[in-house]
């Protein structure tokens, strides 16, 4: 139908303008985030890129709800003020058409959502976790800033570079590490070590990193006791420790669904229908936005956004306490999130009916007959 054609192109346009203002919105924070965490040695710099494009896979299951809501009040309020919706109610299209015209695309939205929550965004997540943890268990001298105290990663000490040239060679370095001992000894060594020059390679046959340090000197020991010693290097190296990457503490959000849906553990179980309720948000955001799409010519166009938004806030919440109310145990898991999303979709169709003229014809009394 030509109608219906053209509310979905209306509703698609105004999506793609939305989502991507959403989208660089979210990337921007997102970016001033992971450059401080680049500062602070969490992340290589050479992952950044990469670190943002799988925090994005997990931000879209936020914006993707948030965008299809506001694109269909901004598009059908723009069809109300300019009083298309008139004629099109004109040529026997209802707003229940309309909304079943919506719920086409809604059901399109919330099975990329879908895809989005339960697969894409766990994938994400296991991943940044994956690049995290190396970067705190590998040690690397990519993350040093020059003029400050930096930790090296695992705990082995700390480095101060006055400098960092081009070729990432540091300059006038300050480095105090703790060594493990060796098999058969006990205690770790403590040494500190002043040098002009120091850069990092790799052994290709072994795969380990070496800190090489240039025209230095290495102070082991402490000073005033006997073992005290002070040697002067042109070229010194100390073998990095490197630990192998294990994730310790798995978000639930990194754990793969599959996963989930095997296991009848409870917090496994609530991850699972807190995935199916972040998919079925779009549906009922969806139904809800076309009677609050609803305008006059003096409301104009952003007429009933706040109070919208308000509902967005309201129900977006409102999930986030029910999720809090199933772990503390002050709600059954059985009874879930599906009450929630009932609710939501009973909202829209009142509001719908009540547009409709609906809830006049079902209220109205019938006059009695004279006797």
């Amino acid at each position: 139908m030509i109608i219906t054609r053209y509310l979905l192109k209306e509703i698609f346009s105004t999506f793609l303008g939305v989502m991507l203002v959403l989208t660089l919105i979210a990337f921007s924070i997102q970016l001033v985030g992971s450059l401080g965490n680049v500062s602070a040695g969490v992340i290589q710099p050479g992952t950044l890129m990469l670190v943002l494009g799988l925090n994005m896979f997990s931000l879209t299951t936020y914006i993707l709800p948030l965008a299809l809501y506001l694109s269909i009040l901004l598009a059908l309020s723009r069809l109300y003020r300019d009083s298309e919706m008139t004629a099109i109610a004109a040529c026997g299209i209802g707003p229940f058409h309309v909304m079943r015209t919506v719920l086409i695309l809604a059901v399109i939205f919330t099975l990329i959502q879908g895809v989005f929550t339960v697969l894409l965004a766990p994938w994400a997540e296991s991943h940044y976790s994956q690049l995290t943890e190396k970067s705190n268990r590998s040690s690397h001298i990519e993350g040093v800033m020059p003029g400050r105290f930096n930790e090296l990663s695992g705990a082995q000490g700390v480095i101060y570079a006055q400098e960092i040239d081009k070729k990432g060679e540091l300059k006038n370095i300050f480095l105090q590490m703790q060594q493990k001992p060796e098999s058969g000894k006990d205690g770790a060594s403590q040494f500190t070590i002043v040098a002009k020059y120091a850069y990092k390679i790799r052994d290709k046959k072994t795969g380990e990193q070496f800190l090489i340090l240039e025209e230095g000197s290495r102070y082991e020991g402490v000073p005033g006791d006997p073992n005290f010693a002070i040697l002067d290097f042109k070229k010194h190296g100390i073998r990095l420790q490197q630990q192998p990457v294990v994730i310790h503490n798995r978000r639930y959000r990194a754990i793969p669904s599959q996963e989930l849906f095997d296991s009848k553990r409870p917090d496994y179980q609530l991850e699972l229908r807190w995935r199916i309720s972040a998919a079925l948000f779009c549906l009922g955001l969806a139904m809800l936005a076309v009677p609050l799409s609803r305008t006059s010519q003096r409301q104009g166009r952003y007429g009933k956004l706040a109070l919208a938004m308000l509902f967005y806030i309201l129900f977006s919440n409102l999930l986030n306490v029910v999720r809090a109310w199933i772990q503390n145990g002050k709600i059954p898991l059985e009874l879930g999130f599906w009450w929630v999303h009932a609710l939501l979709v009973i909202l829209a169709l009142g509001l719908l009916l009540g547009q409709s003229g609906a809830w006049a014809l079902v209220l109205r009394r019938r006059p009695r007959r004279a006797a």
